[in-house]
């Protein structure tokens, strides 16, 4: 009876991923964003229970595939892992590191008879440091984009994928670990452990992938499609908010310009150079701008940039270095260089009930002067 229950546990383990490489195979075919994280993971999965089903073999099978085999295909499981997490939450890791460890790992197991005792130290040495680089590579990149709480929840269980390798790897060394047909205890309970891993890990991968689509709906819902820049909703919700503050003493300046002649470069060159033209506006303004600072595209040729905590000298000086900046690097059209310049005005919030409205009225009063006076220069209100 007893021997019954860790081929039943493995029989388990294997059903659940393969059904989850299923899943995650089903789910690349129907995903536009994240296609690549969930073919790996897919692949991740299909590869661990093979290699468990390749243990299982060992004394039935060639010794070459239910040793070798079998532990270069979990390596490369989560291998795969190690490339597919951080790429679920819009990170790019390197392959050569992986691939690197792939390669010393093939050829230390590749000369050991199958009964070693150092094969399946390698083994779970190289699966202890996958996880380990994988749990701070997903904490060091969600750490800078989430706030602390949400980050240590995400990474927590990677954090408990790789403590257990980590005392498994520790039983090993110590001449504790269990063949994984065995019926001991030690050996049932690792068993139930790999289940946990695997429930786990695509459980949190699951919850990744799905944050990572929710972040790009919410980003496609509030950016301009042609210059990735803020939408006029989205801005005008941000400045609203802003206005908001102006009760607790925290002040912020808007900014708003205009392309001058933007029609000229539409006619002459066309509309494929006009929308080239905005995008190398916004390219321009960006490196003009604080972290802080937000730049919205509120229609046609017209952008707006919100400075929060900035006075009408800041915002000033601001609104300067862009106008000089724009005028410094012309479009660059088919290899021939083509001036822009931009009118701006600007406005700074003056009291709680400045609403977000009148703020922009009193900047765009101050573009309408600028233009007037002849483009390419600066006005405040």
């Amino acid at each position: 009876m007893l021997e019954t229950v860790p081929l039943t546990l493995l029989a388990a383990n294997m059903l659940f991923l393969l059904t989850a490489a299923l899943v995650w195979a089903g789910l690349s075919q129907v995903l536009v964003i994240g296609q690549r994280t969930v073919l790996l993971l897919a692949l991740a999965n299909a590869l661990l229970a093979a290699s468990l089903g390749c243990n299982a073999l060992r004394g039935i099978a060639w010794d070459g595939l239910s040793y070798w085999g079998a532990n270069m295909m979990a390596i490369s499981s989560f291998a795969l892992l190690r490339q597919s997490i951080p790429t679920a939450i819009g990170a790019a890791p390197s392959w050569w590191p992986t691939l690197a460890l792939l390669a010393v790992a093939g050829l230390l197991l590749a000369p050991m008879p199958p009964d070693s005792d150092w094969m399946p130290v390698i083994n779970f040495s190289c699966l202890s440091l996958l996880m380990g680089f994988t749990s701070f590579e997903t904490w060091r990149h969600l750490r800078r984009r989430l706030k602390l709480a949400l980050a240590l929840g995400l990474c927590s269980p990677l954090i408990l994928v790789t403590a257990l390798l980590l005392l498994r790897l520790a039983l090993l060394l110590q001449g504790s670990g269990a063949r994984i047909r065995d019926a001991s205890v030690g050996n049932v309970a690792w068993l139930w452990a790999v289940l946990l891993m695997g429930l786990v890990l695509n459980a949190t991968l699951a919850f990744m992938v799905l944050m990572r689509l929710i972040l790009r709906i919410r980003r496609l819902t509030e950016r301009d499609a042609l210059t990735d820049a803020l939408n006029r909703r989205a801005f005008g919700a941000l400045l609203s908010r802003e206005q908001a503050q102006l009760a607790r003493g925290q002040g912020h300046a808007l900014v708003m310009l205009d392309v001058d002649h933007f029609k000229r470069i539409n006619d002459t060159l066309g509309h494929a150079a006009g929308d080239a033209a905005l995008k190398h506006l916004v390219q321009q303004l960006q490196g003009c701008l604080r972290e802080a600072d937000r730049l919205g595209r509120l229609g046609g040729e017209e952008f707006g940039v919100l400075l929060p905590l900035s006075d009408q000298a800041g915002a000033l000086l601001a609104a300067e270095r862009m106008r000089a900046t724009l005028q410094a690097h012309p479009l660059l059209w088919q290899g021939q260089p083509w001036p822009m310049t931009a009118s701006f005005g600007v406005a700074v919030a003056q009291a709680p009930h400045d609403d977000a409205d009148a703020l922009m009225q009193r900047a765009d009063a101050a573009l309408y002067r600028a233009k007037e006076a002849g483009r390419n220069r600066v006005e405040a209100d």
